[in-house]
C-alpha cells in the first residue's frame, strides 16, 4: 500500500510538466520508479503466499495455475490501456498527429496521471482487503512447514 501510494504521489507532478522541463521530468521519473519497484516486487510475494495457502488447503502446489492467472490479468491490463487511450484521444479531438491543443495536452496528462491513479487506488483497496497477513499468514507458514517436514520424512 505504501509503494502504491508513493506511486500515486510521484505521478502527480506529471499533470504540470510542460515543454523544456526535461531535467525536472527525469527527476520525477526517478521517484516514480520508487513506487513502481515496490509494486512490481510485491506481486511475486503475494502469489507465493497464495500458493502456500493453497498447498496447505489442498496438499498440492499449483504455482503454474496462479502464475497463469497473473499472466492473464497482465494481458488484460494491456488491453484496458489501449481501450482507454482511444476514447481519450476521441474526447480530446486528437485525430491528426501534430496539432496539440490544450484539450490534447489535458488528455495526455489524464492518461499519465488520472487513469493510473484510479487503478492504483483500486489496487490499494484490494491490498487492504487482502486476507493473508499477520497472524493468519504466520499460521499458513507454520502449517506449510509441517507439511514439508512430513513429505521429507517419507523420502
Amino acid at each position: 500500500m505504501i509503494s502504491m501510494t508513493t506511486w500515486i504521489v510521484t505521478l502527480f507532478p506529471l499533470m504540470f510538466l510542460g515543454p523544456n522541463m526535461e531535467l525536472i521530468a527525469m527527476i520525477v521519473f526517478f521517484f516514480i520508479g520508487l513506487g513502481l519497484s515496490g509494486s512490481l516486487y510485491i506481486i511475486d510475494l503475494i502469489i507465493s503466499d497464495i500458493v502456500d495457502e493453497d498447498e496447505v488447503n489442498t496438499g498440492i502446489r499449483r504455482e503454474a495455475g496462479y502464475y497463469g492467472v497473473n499472466a492473464f490479468f497482465l494481458r488484460l491490463a494491456i488491453i484496458i490501456v489501449f481501450l482507454s487511450i482511444g476514447p481519450m484521444f476521441i474526447i480530446a479531438d486528437w485525430e491528426v498527429f501534430g496539432s496539440i491543443t490544450t484539450e490534447v495536452q489535458l488528455g495526455l496528462r489524464i492518461l499519465m496521471f488520472g487513469y493510473p491513479a484510479v487503478a492504483l487506488i483500486i489496487g490499494i483497496l484490494s491490498i487492504y482487503k487482502y486476507p493473508l497477513h499477520g497472524e493468519r499468514l504466520k499460521q499458513v507458514k507454520e502449517k506449510l512447514k509441517e507439511i514439508h517436514e512430513q513429505k521429507k520424512s517419507k523420502i
